[in-house]
């Protein structure tokens, strides 16, 4: 068998893999960093901060794969509206992540010590500005590995859109094995895909730490 046969099937996968990766990342991103800030010490408050306790114990505890059961066959039962399974596994996997991302950006906000806060409010800051201008740029620089990490899971979790029938990378293996009756050239072909996207990862996650250290040398 020649795996060349199937490098377009196999491309056509793994632009499903990082079309889902891209959009989950970005999702997760977002709304863990909101959610990050606003549970942090110096700003959360009152009902906010149980609020948000309650969404990252949901979004941590359920495993993704029950997560993505729950967005394709539950969710569009209870509420009467159809969603394409592609849009149901990103946006559950996105919720799953954003739970760590959250408690990443939380901590990483926490650790900064309490007199930076007030130095800068003796200096005039406002607490917006203080956190945008002070705050902020160190915490990211800070939680540059936890969050690559929480990316770099990300990416593997998307072959979990296999179970719901999506074509991404792992399930157009699968096809093709279904096919060709010998698993361990194409298991060992993706294999090498994830190895090499984790690799640009990490080189990416390297270059964003160097950069936060020592500026823009």
């Amino acid at each position: 068998m020649s795996l060349l046969i199937y490098g377009p099937l196999l491309l056509k996968g793994l632009l499903i893999t990082m079309s889902a990766w891209l959009i989950a990342s970005v999702m997760s991103c977002c709304l863990g960093t909101w959610l990050g800030i606003w549970s942090c010490r110096q700003l959360v408050s009152g009902y906010w901060l149980y609020l948000i306790r309650g969404y990252t114990f949901v979004a941590k505890g359920i495993p993704a794969y029950v997560q993505i059961l729950i967005a394709y066959f539950v969710i569009p039962s209870l509420l009467g509206v159809n969603i394409s399974s592609f849009w149901a596994a990103v946006g559950a996997l996105g919720f799953c992540s954003s739970g760590y991302v959250t408690e990443i950006v939380r901590s990483g906000i926490n650790v900064i010590g309490v007199g930076q806060w007030q130095a800068c409010q003796v200096l005039g800051y406002s607490r917006k500005a203080t956190l945008w201008r002070i705050i902020l740029p160190q915490v990211f620089r800070n939680i540059v590995p936890s969050l690559f990490g929480e990316m770099e899971q990300l990416l593997k979790s998307t072959a979990l859109l296999a179970t719901i029938g999506i074509t991404e990378l792992t399930r157009t293996g699968m096809n093709i094995i279904s096919r060709e009756l010998n698993p361990i050239p194409v298991y060992l072909l993706i294999a090498v895909i994830y190895l090499i996207l984790a690799a640009v990862m990490q080189c990416a996650m390297v270059y964003f730490e160097k950069r936060g250290q020592y500026g823009n040398r």
